[in-house]
């Protein structure tokens, strides 16, 4: 046998078994997400809130997550609608612990932030999929700012 040869037997043998190695991790990850098995994450998140509206179908959950050593800390607000079950991600979210942040529900639709350094804000997007206006309280600092709108079906 030749060299040419043998060489092409062993690359065509290296790919079958990188190919099976690849296929079998998609085959475990698509059964874990069958049936509802998370992995270990880089990430931890800590859940430090619920506020719910007035009426009780709609709650804020604020949490902050942590992804290592080489990342800062980041607050966010998330809402679940509770007839539904459907949570919107992404709401708000600020640099940092919420240490001092406010969130209070106006009406049974309206969910206002304040008491937080305007620096911090990372994201600030309204959801109209949610059925809740977001706002930021008024203050010399952030009187200008304007949520993002974003109608994306989640």
């Amino acid at each position: 046998m030749s060299i040419s040869v043998k060489v092409k037997k062993a690359v065509w043998n290296l790919g079958a078994v990188v190919f099976f190695v690849w296929f079998g991790f998609k085959i475990i990850g698509y059964g874990m997400d069958l049936l509802g098995i998370e992995g270990p994450s880089i990430c931890s998140h800590t859940e430090v809130a619920e506020f719910s509206s007035p009426n009780g179908k709609k709650i804020a959950k604020l949490g902050y997550s942590d992804c290592g050593a080489t990342t800062n800390w980041q607050t966010g607000v998330n809402i679940v609608d509770v007839d539904t079950g459907k949570e919107f991600n992404g709401i708000f979210g600020l640099d940092g612990k919420p240490e001092s942040l406010k969130v209070v529900w106006e009406s049974d639709t309206k969910l206002t932030f304040s008491n937080f350094p305007v620096d911090k804000l990372l994201w600030f997007n309204q959801k109209y999929s949610s059925g809740v206006k977001v706002t930021i309280e008024e203050s010399s600092a952030n009187k200008l700012l304007q949520p993002t709108a974003n109608e994306s079906v989640e």
